[in-house]
């Protein structure tokens, strides 16, 4: 059974979610804090995961399990030592993740469209 399309769509809204999703995963990223970077990247995976195809939800999906076990070990090496810093193993996982997300968002066409023909770029 089909359903009622609505004549409105969440396009513009949804661009704004991932947009300050992205920009909030960039500060935490620059502020090297790996425990909102890596939750600021679950959500854009989220918002995402209509777009993505199955090898690339079990990417994200290997990321996710792969970051939380990195951070759970961490944390309790930071609780012990009082570093302040983050493993180099996370911040590669996490900017693995991001990149993957990235390119999610790029082949989607959610990043910018890309047209052959200029004349075709807004239509």
């Amino acid at each position: 059974m089909e359903r009622d399309q609505s004549e409105f769509n969440m396009a513009i809204s949804y661009l704004n979610r991932l947009n300050g999703l992205l920009a909030f995963c960039d500060e935490s990223a620059i502020s090297l804090d790996s425990h909102s970077w890596f939750h600021g990247l679950l959500a854009v995976s989220r918002e995402l995961s209509t777009e993505m195809k199955p090898d690339e939800l079990e990417k994200a999906n290997q990321f996710m399990l792969t970051i939380n076990a990195i951070i759970t070990r961490t944390s309790k090496q930071t609780a012990r030592k009082g570093s302040n810093g983050v493993a180099p193993e996370l911040y590669v996982n996490l900017h693995k993740f991001e990149l993957l997300l990235r390119k999610v968002l790029k082949e989607s066409g959610l990043q910018m469209k890309m047209k052959e023909r200029a004349e075709f770029a807004l239509k």
